[in-house]
């Protein structure tokens, strides 16, 4: 989306005086410092919940949590390799990971896996680990050796997801998922810096909110189960809404009853009334076809909602994109709507 120079310039200046990090607003917290009761402190450098919003710990205390950044893909670069053709996928995916964030300085990133979203199918339970698990493992290790980087890696579809939607973006996750999340979690149980989305936009628009909430319930009971198994702390988990998760209304008046959880919403653009709730942390997985790019992130940010912008890929066309398409890692042009975004992201 085209913005004049003298408005990214207005916005930038705007926003250079640093993240919002406030619990006033309309998804009041509690007040800065306040762990979890019943437990044990929270880990330094772990993402925790606490009522409607996002916590960094440090060991003993918590600091409300704004994480900015970008949509990445996985090794089939959303269709480009999608026969996994590249001899070398894993330092292309290291080389754009380490333009995000050293050169529009995305502090949050969302991997979406596609294991099951081309003709060439991959596994991260099965096969052989250098197709998939191996890369991907390797991608997201290194934009969390970044200090400050976090990463949401998400489930996008995987074989043993029923395909509601009829779409590559709407897998649902079943019972028979359960080992592939098992599998994610073993991986990396012990990473502060990754969070888990179980999936991307269930069923689009055709299933029902309970049908919907009733598989993120199951599978983030697997994956708490899985951590407390191992040991490790409970790592934030992602859950997604209906109407190709634009909408999370239903959970606002029966959250699921799992700690670190938070709630995504997909947008283009998405309404300030589809991540706007008193009593859910609330995460904002997709957006882009601003109407007014200014608003929507003073919004954001004087309600501290995270967001990630789609879709940071110069090797397919992934509208909207990020970049100009030009199949090169190194040589990144970013579109006017990257131009957009990446103004947002250096202002803070």
């Amino acid at each position: 989306m085209k913005r004049t120079l003298m408005a990214l310039l207005v916005f930038a200046a705007a926003c250079s005086q640093g993240p919002t990090t406030t619990t006033t607003g309309p998804n009041p917290g509690p007040p800065e410092g306040v762990q979890p009761t019943g437990g044990a402190p929270v880990p330094s450098g772990w993402l925790y919940t606490q009522d409607a919003k996002i916590y960094l710990s440090d060991g003993t205390k918590g600091t409300a949590w704004v994480g900015r950044g970008v949509n990445a893909d996985d090794v089939f670069l959303c269709g480009y390799n999608s026969s996994l053709w590249m001899s070398s996928p894993e330092s292309t995916l290291q080389t754009l990971g380490s333009h995000m964030v050293a050169d529009w300085k995305a502090k949050f990133v969302r991997v979406s896996l596609g294991m099951n979203s081309f003709a060439t199918k991959a596994s991260w339970t099965s096969g052989d680990p250098a197709a998939y698990k191996t890369p991907m493992t390797s991608m997201i290790n290194a934009l969390g050796a970044t200090p400050g980087v976090y990463v949401l890696v998400t489930l996008r579809s995987d074989d043993t997801m029923n395909d509601a939607g009829g779409d590559d973006a709407t897998f649902l996750p079943t019972a028979a998922t359960d080992a592939t999340y098992q599998a994610l979690v073993d991986t990396f149980a012990h990473s502060n810096f990754v969070l888990f989305g179980v999936s991307n936009e269930p069923g689009g628009n055709v299933l029902s909110n309970d049908a919907i909430r009733a598989a993120m319930d199951h599978a983030v009971a697997t994956i708490r189960a899985e951590e407390d198994k191992l040991g490790v702390p409970h790592h934030v988990v992602s859950v997604q809404g209906n109407d190709w998760t634009s909408d999370i209304s239903f959970y606002a008046s029966d959250p699921l009853p799992y700690d670190n959880v938070v709630y995504e919403v997909h947008g283009y653009p998405p309404p300030a009334s589809s991540y706007t709730y008193a009593n859910l942390p609330v995460i904002v997985g997709e957006y882009g076809n601003l109407a007014n790019a200014s608003s929507f992130f003073a919004d954001i940010e004087q309600k501290g909602i995270p967001s990630l912008a789609w879709d940071f890929d110069p090797y397919s066309d992934c509208a909207p994109d990020l970049l100009t398409i030009n199949q090169s890692a190194s040589n990144l042009v970013p579109t006017a709507w990257g131009t957009t975004v990446k103004t947002y992201l250096l202002a803070h």
